[in-house]
Formats: C-alpha cells, structure tokens, sequence
C-alpha cells in the first residue's frame, strides 16, 4: 500500500474511533414522547436551571437588584443589561419548549445528529457572547463594592448549574 493511502486510512479509522468513544448508545427514550432535556439529554441542568427560564431569570435579577442597591445613575444599565437577560431566557425557554413538545424531529443520522448539535451549540455561544457584552457595559456602571457582589452572586449561580 502507497504511504498517502495508509495515512488516509489511518485518519478514518483515528476518526471513527473517536466518534465511536463519544458516542452514546441510542436509547429508545430519546426517540419517545420524552424530550432529550428529561431523559438526560441536558442533565447538567440543576436546581434553578430546572424551572423556567424566564422565571429562574426574574428570580435572579429581583435577587441581583437588591442585593446591589443600584443608584438612579446606574438605572438605565440595568434595565438593557436586565432587558438582556430577559431575552436571553426567552430564547431558552423557546428551545427547551420546541425540545419537549416533540415538534422538532430527532435526526436519523449520526452526521444529521452532530450538525443539529453543533447549530443550537452555534446559536447557544452567540447567546453568551452578547450576554457577555451586556453584562461588561453594566459591570463598568458598578462602584468596586458592587462588583464584587455582581461576582460573588454570579459564582454562586454557576455553581449551582453544576
């Protein structure tokens, strides 16, 4: 056998073994009325991140607003950065409805599966960079005592993400 024929083979074969090691075995509760999201599909979703979106934001914010005792100058950076939020838990919302409601058909493939994964991990980074943004243009409206807050509370909601 010719070298780049032997190099060719070997990355299919390196290839599908690495797809074969991060694969999941198909399990019939992914194809039912079960959504991905209850039959472990998103099972790093924990505590707040179980509810609503759009609720476990509002809680958040409330909780966020008080805790910062925000001034009127900083009024206006907390309502886009908030208005932000919001948006952003509504498009989750939207996918995590779509995803139970069944309404959106389980690719047949292997390759369909991973390109439907790599689309809603696309728009999911686009979310966090704008969430990214926003929360930079609030932040720098926030006195140094009030960042340090803003940190510790987010610490803390990522952490019971986990």
């Amino acid at each position: 056998m010719k070298l780049p024929t032997k190099l060719t083979l070997g990355l299919l074969a390196t290839l599908l073994a690495a797809n074969l090691a991060t694969a999941t075995e198909y399990s019939p509760k992914m194809n039912s009325n079960k959504s991905a999201m209850d039959s472990g599909g998103m099972g790093m979703m924990s505590g707040d991140m179980k509810m609503d979106p759009v609720a476990a934001s509002t809680k958040h914010l409330s909780e966020l607003n008080a805790k910062l005792n925000l001034t009127q100058a900083q009024q206006p950076a907390w309502q886009t950065f908030s208005r932000q939020v919001n948006e952003q838990a509504k498009k989750m919302a939207a996918m995590r409805d779509e995803m139970k409601s069944g309404t959106q058909s389980m690719p047949k493939t292997a390759p369909e599966h991973m390109a439907k994964m790599a689309d809603m991990m696309k728009d999911r980074a686009q979310g966090m960079a704008t969430m990214s943004d926003a929360i930079k243009v609030f932040y720098a409206t926030l006195t140094p005592d009030q960042q340090t807050t803003l940190d510790k509370m987010h610490m803390s909601h990522m952490a019971r993400m986990q």
